[in-house]
């Protein structure tokens, strides 16, 4: 073959192998910083560790994580734009039960489908659900005050400050056989506290971490935690399955999470940086002090654990007889 032949067929083919390199170039990721969406407002434990994972991030990925808080309508509105985002690894949520298991169960219509819109990453962390009782209603342990609540029929009012918080009462009184108890809403946890310290409330079962102080204090009591282990803040508080609560556990927790569709390469990628910073020392010590519990796993771990939360608050929800709003 001339020269002249194969330089001709040489500059033909140029162009198709430029081609066929150029999905594999499209392809790297991340190519450009990432937005991680929480969907509540700044300064809560939500998004003070997803700020903390976020920032660890940039490093291993080598591109900027910012965190963009949209708040509004219990984790709907944030929720629901990852929901809509391009499935390409660059939009994340700061995912937890409201927005991720709780609220299909409880609106009447989202403008997103958690199950159908959003995929699981890694979790992050859970912070147990604990069970506190004012020091001044007298009673040590949950089945004293089963037997005060039921000498005492709905003489025991207790706080809600949001679903979440009325869903871990009525998951309660619904395993415990029922229990008559008087329901005070709350426009926040701080208003429902001082009424707990005041006595006014008589129950809460909320985020363990909000007690703490009071816990040490001895002006609240804490009788049991919701999850399927004792909390290492709370060595001997015993769980509510092992102070006769069959079959009950709950957690507030944090997972980040992506639009489905997500590439699975891109989301294992993900959870095995997110695995790695769980493991330093210092992030660790910055959970404890949250009172949070560092988790990790696959993606497919966490779609398994949605798949459960979403059954747990379905039944919940169908138990109480709450009509969605």
């Amino acid at each position: 073959m001339s020269l002249t032949r194969r330089a001709t067929l040489a500059a033909l083919a140029a162009p198709s192998l430029a081609q066929a390199q150029t999905p594999t170039q499209a392809q790297a990721w991340p190519a450009r910083p990432l937005r991680v969406v929480v969907p509540f407002a700044p300064g809560g434990a939500t998004d003070l560790i997803a700020r903390l994972i976020a920032d660890n991030l940039a490093r291993p990925l080598g591109q900027q994580v910012a965190v963009e808080n949209r708040a509004g309508a219990f984790g709907i509105l944030g929720a629901d734009a990852v929901a809509k985002a391009a499935p390409d690894g660059y939009t994340l949520l700061a995912g937890s039960p409201g927005p991720m298991a709780v609220n299909p169960f409880v609106y009447r219509t989202l403008p997103y489908d958690p199950a159908r819109d959003l995929v699981g990453v890694s979790m992050v962390a859970l912070i147990p659900y604990v069970m506190v009782v004012p020091a001044s209603l007298g009673v040590s342990n949950v089945a004293e005050f089963l037997a005060l609540a039921r000498a005492r029929p709905g003489s025991i009012n207790f706080a809600t400050s949001g679903m979440a918080s009325r869903l871990t009462v009525e998951m309660f009184r619904a395993l415990a056989g029922g229990v008559e108890m008087e329901m005070v809403q709350y426009r926040g946890g701080a208003p429902a506290r001082t009424d707990l310290l005041a006595g006014r409330i008589q129950l809460v079962i909320e985020q363990a971490p909000s007690f703490l102080e009071d816990f040490r204090n001895g002006t609240l009591r804490p009788l049991a935690v919701g999850g399927a282990r004792r909390f290492s803040l709370l060595p001997d508080v015993p769980t509510l399955q092992e102070a006769g609560i069959a079959g009950y556990e709950a957690n507030a927790w944090l997972g980040y999470a992506a639009p489905a569709g997500t590439p699975m390469e891109i989301r294992r990628r993900l959870a095995r940086e997110i695995d790695q910073i769980l493991r330093i020392p210092e992030v660790r010590e910055r959970l404890a002090g949250w009172g949070a519990e560092p988790v990790g796993g696959t993606p497919e771990d966490m779609d398994r654990m949605l798949t459960a939360e979403r059954a747990r608050w379905a039944e919940v929800v169908r138990r109480a007889g709450i009509e969605r709003e």
